[in-house]
């Protein structure tokens, strides 16, 4: 469903609030490899922690995250510590006001 009303608006997402932006990327990226990493901002009461269109903290896409437990694919771009990019191109905070909420697996991490 959200597949599919991204590519029916052109990449637009429609949140709970109103429309929000699909990714935005700098023109050149200095990704590191991908790795796994894990979702678990429960210590902090959030259910999860919401995507951003860029790797800016006010630009979250409304209602649309992983929530805590989920492992995700991701790559950190060198031009933004503590931020990682997902395989589905949007961006997300490893910490957010100093708490680690994203944390990245170890190899030997059997989830």
């Amino acid at each position: 469903m959200l597949l599919a009303g991204l590519a029916a608006t052109g990449g637009i997402l429609w949140g709970g609030s109103g429309w929000t932006e699909r990714p935005r990327h700098p023109v050149s990226l200095e990704l590191k490899p991908a790795a796994r990493y894990v979702v678990d901002a429960s210590p902090y009461g959030m259910d999860g922690v919401l995507y951003r269109s860029e790797p800016v903290v006010k630009r979250t896409v409304v209602g649309f995250y992983p929530g805590n437990g989920t492992v995700l694919a991701a790559m950190e771009a060198v031009q933004y510590p503590n931020w990682i990019m997902a395989d589905n191109g949007y961006w997300l905070p490893l910490e957010i006001d100093g708490n680690v909420c994203i944390r990245r697996m170890q190899a030997d991490d059997k989830r």
